[in-house]
């Protein structure tokens, strides 16, 4: 139970702080990554200190997944890249892109060359970090249920600050309900061999599209 409690109260205060971060203080996208990665950090580093059922390298083990499931996997993410142009092509004339230019450049201080480097960190570490942190460290680490219901309820939630700014209410709730749903996705194909390669690899290939489609904002 003190596990449980310990993972549900620091993972909900760590994405609330996160939160304030990205609207309450004027600092700019470096900075803010380098919180993020800080916080994830001292909550797994202090669950490891206190318990004794961590291992870091767990769910990074290769050995788990045979031919056939990379197969699975590739083909998962071409699928997941493809749902994410389709949303964006039937999405885009519900948004201003101007709107999130402006606010990736003025908030974020994000500039055309900046974008390139963001958009790799974004895509192999950030991509990373999500996965290791929401399912590697918060799923696999509760019972079964919880960890259906609270990871995937975070996991959208934690990504709302980010777009609040972007989208009218109406589109952030079914943002929000796209990324739970995703969630879900991700828990259920890492679930089988408990490693976070499978949802890992389609959150990359999800984010490779979504950094072409904001590269239009900068470069066409």
């Amino acid at each position: 139970m003190k596990k449980i409690t310990y993972i549900i109260s620091s993972s909900t205060l760590i994405c609330a702080l996160l939160a304030f971060i990205e609207h309450g203080l004027e600092i700019n996208y470096a900075i803010k990554t380098v919180s993020k990665i800080s916080l994830f950090f001292l909550v797994i580093w202090l669950y490891a200190r206190l318990f004794d059922d961590f291992r870091f390298r767990d769910v990074l083990s290769l050995d788990k997944l045979n031919k056939q499931d990379w197969l699975r996997l590739l083909f998962l993410g071409v699928l997941s890249a493809g749902v994410v142009l389709v949303a964006y092509l039937l999405l885009s004339p519900y948004f201003s892109v101007h709107q999130i230019k402006h606010d990736l450049t003025s908030r974020l201080g994000i500039t055309a060359t900046g974008f390139i480097f963001v958009g790799i960190y974004i895509t192999f570490v950030n991509s990373f970090l999500e996965e290791y942190f929401f399912r590697g460290f918060i799923f696999f680490h509760l019972p079964r249920k919880i960890g259906y219901f609270f990871s995937p309820l975070l996991f959208a939630t934690y990504h709302i600050p980010m777009i609040a700014l972007w989208f009218s209410p109406v589109l952030i709730g079914a943002c929000f309900i796209g990324l739970w749903g995703i969630a879900m996705v991700f828990h259920k194909v890492n679930e089988k061999n408990r490693t976070i390669w499978s949802s890992w690899i389609i959150h990359i290939c999800a984010d490779i599209m979504i950094i072409i489609i904001g590269m239009t904002l900068f470069y066409f």
